[in-house]
């Protein structure tokens, strides 16, 4: 049996379900199976700027297929944002230490933290990273 179902761009949704305009949006985890860039890229600077923690997926699946993932980090340095791959008790990072092999186009999570809304958690992430490096 199929349902059908509201669908919402992630401005209108926060615009019309998230009640403060401007409490922070703690964490924003997308997972829309390949699809993930064209919501960051339809939200708004607005949105963006709230976000404390963003969370994607990266693989091979719908639009991925023909964008890059440098494009989206790259977009999200320019909101303040610090990538990186999340793995298993590890973290890789991604702003201003790209690397073309990074755009393989593989099942992955890609985790950001905006560093002037939360820097003492990029500050950790930061030496976190470090540590392991």
């Amino acid at each position: 049996m199929c349902e059908s179902v509201d669908v919402f761009s992630l401005k209108t949704y926060v615009e019309n379900f998230v009640q403060s305009t401007s409490s922070p949006i703690n964490i924003l985890s997308i997972d829309v199976e390949g699809f993930d860039f064209d919501v960051i890229f339809g939200a708004s600077s607005k949105i963006l700027d709230r976000v404390e923690y963003l969370e994607f997926e990266y693989n091979w699946m719908g639009s991925w297929g023909k964008q890059h993932l440098f494009d989206a980090v790259k977009l999200l340095d320019d909101h303040d944002f610090t990538c990186y791959w999340a793995g298993v008790d590890r973290l890789w990072r991604l702003t201003d230490c790209w690397l073309s092999y990074y755009d393989m186009r593989t099942w992955s999570n890609v985790a950001c933290v905006h560093h002037s809304v939360v820097p003492s958690l990029a500050s950790r992430w930061r030496l976190y990273f470090n540590k392991l490096y």
